[in-house]
């Protein structure tokens, strides 16, 4: 999967459950997330604080988590992606 399909889905997924797109913030989470990028380094790319970051990024990992079935976190996120989509195939 590349970026750009992750964000899909993540959209999708978020959506479906929130009935909200992601908004910026959170795109630029789950893209530096799977860049491999430190909360602080997102945080100095939005311009906003590394505990901003990590709220929103734990928003995700819950929402994430309700849907998958299984704990979503930013070790593991990569994985539970390549794992539910599998699972929808």
């Amino acid at each position: 999967m590349d970026i750009q399909e992750i964000l899909n889905l993540a959209d999708r997924l978020i959506f479906n459950q929130t009935g909200k797109h992601l908004d910026d913030l959170q795109q630029v989470v789950l893209r530096g997330v799977f860049q491999g990028k430190k909360y602080s380094e997102i945080a100095q790319e939005c311009q906003c604080t590394n505990g901003h970051v990590r709220d929103v990024a734990s928003e995700l990992w819950k929402t994430f988590s309700e849907t998958f079935g299984e704990q979503v976190n930013k070790s593991n996120l990569r994985t539970a992606f390549d794992r539910w989509q599998f699972s929808i195939v």
